[in-house]
């Protein structure tokens, strides 16, 4: 296997299927051989595991389980990935759900909406809270090619095309995402001058299991696909390269950022 470039530890939530899974594999990719993998599906996570110790003997990973929607499961989370492999040097917060059923607002339960919102905001800031927590604890030993600052860690969130547009049915799920971008933005202005970056990644319409479930159920149709400019779905493979990218030392410089992994989809929503 070619080792690029990746030196520390990654710690991925909602890592046991789809996009998650494919940030594990990429991080692997590019030379990253102590992964974190965090799920609520314990037997996806011993998948994904084997699958990337499978690789090389020298890849390690931890599996947790962790509702990250509980403040003690995610500090637990933390500690249990430092007490492994000693720190958390990239992390990316990945693990979401969406709406059951996918109603207009007046249809929509607040069980429903409570839900939506304890996992994919109140988790991604529980995640980022404790990572924060442990990257400020920690020397700043990454560094770009350039010779630019050492810095403690860097941070992904994974938002969404509908943090930007939205859908008749997506309330729940837009507010959440919509949450991620504030989250995100907050951060990288708070903690640039500690070392630490925090940036957004936003797929569009990515052909995993999940859409696979949506478009079977009606959710979307079939020839939805027109709607993207590219007129074809993205890859979970996609997303994770732009994810990695922005954890890695080669996006050195950029923090704050919104990256859209959508065929052009938010363009033409937008116009």
């Amino acid at each position: 296997m070619a080792s690029r470039h990746l030196q520390g530890v990654a710690l991925i939530t909602g890592a046991a299927s789809g996009i998650g899974r494919a940030i594990a594999h990429t991080f692997v990719a590019d030379g990253c051989k102590r992964i974190v993998l965090v799920d609520v599906n314990e037997d996806g996570l011993k998948v994904v595991s084997n699958e990337l110790e499978g690789l090389d003997a020298s890849i390690k990973t931890c599996r947790i389980m962790c509702d990250v929607s509980s403040e003690e499961q995610v500090d637990r989370m933390v500690q249990e990935a430092v007490a492994a492999f000693g720190s958390i040097h990239y992390a990316v917060n990945n693990a979401g759900i969406s709406s059951k059923p996918r109603v207009r607002t007046h249809e929509l339960e607040v069980e429903s909406y409570d839900r939506v919102q304890n996992v994919n905001q109140r988790g991604v800031w529980l995640c980022e809270r404790a990572e924060l927590r442990q990257m400020l604890k920690q020397e700043p030993v990454l560094q770009s090619r350039f010779g630019t600052h050492r810095q403690r860690g860097a941070i992904v969130n994974i938002s969404s095309i509908f943090g930007r547009v939205s859908h008749e049915n997506v309330g729940a799920y837009a507010a959440s995402k919509a949450a991620v971008l504030g989250i995100s933005r907050t951060d990288a202005c708070a903690y640039g001058r500690d070392g630490i970056r925090v940036n957004s990644v936003c797929p569009g319409y990515i052909r995993t299991p999940l859409l696979d479930h949506q478009i079977k159920i009606g959710t979307y149709p079939e020839n939805m696909i027109k709607a993207i400019p590219m007129e074809r779905w993205g890859l979970a493979e996609e997303v994770a390269e732009a994810v990695v990218f922005l954890a890695s030392e080669k996006a050195s410089f950029i923090t704050g950022e919104e990256l859209y992994v959508d065929g052009g989809s938010v363009f033409k929503c937008a116009g």
